[in-house]
């Protein structure tokens, strides 16, 4: 004798809105979209370098436009959401052993906000802006 398995319902369009981990990993999934186009805005301005300083200066005006920077703006929220998305699951994705212990996950996230204030501020100076 047979039986029917339990199936469970989930919905096929909003089956991230269950919890809030699905919620979490869909948002940082959907960021890396952004991640993308900004590489390739990037990307599309070295090729434009290549073409020549006439070239080079179209695009510097394109993305110095007041739609270039608010467009930047915007970007710029997507790539802050995906960094901390993805230092919030970093203890489980890099676990580091020492003896027989594990170093503990709070260590491994604010090792890497530290060095992301370090490589920021690098960036800064280089800059001219701090």
């Amino acid at each position: 004798m047979s039986r029917k398995p339990y199936v469970r319902e989930m919905s096929k369009t909003s089956w991230f809105l269950s919890q809030a981990r699905y919620r979490d990993y869909i948002l940082h999934e959907l960021t890396c979209i952004f991640i993308a186009i900004y590489a390739l805005i990037w990307i599309f301005g070295l090729f434009r370098l290549g073409q020549g300083p006439e070239a080079w200066q179209g695009w510097l005006d394109g993305i110095s436009s007041p739609l270039g920077v608010v467009f930047h703006i915007f970007l710029l929220f997507f790539a802050a959401v995906h960094t901390f998305s993805w230092f919030k699951v970093v203890p489980q994705a890099m676990r580091i052993q020492r003896g027989t212990d594990f170093v503990p996950g709070n260590i491994i996230v604010g090792a890497h906000y530290g060095i992301l204030a370090v490589v920021t501020l690098f960036v800064l100076v280089l800059a001219g802006a701090a």
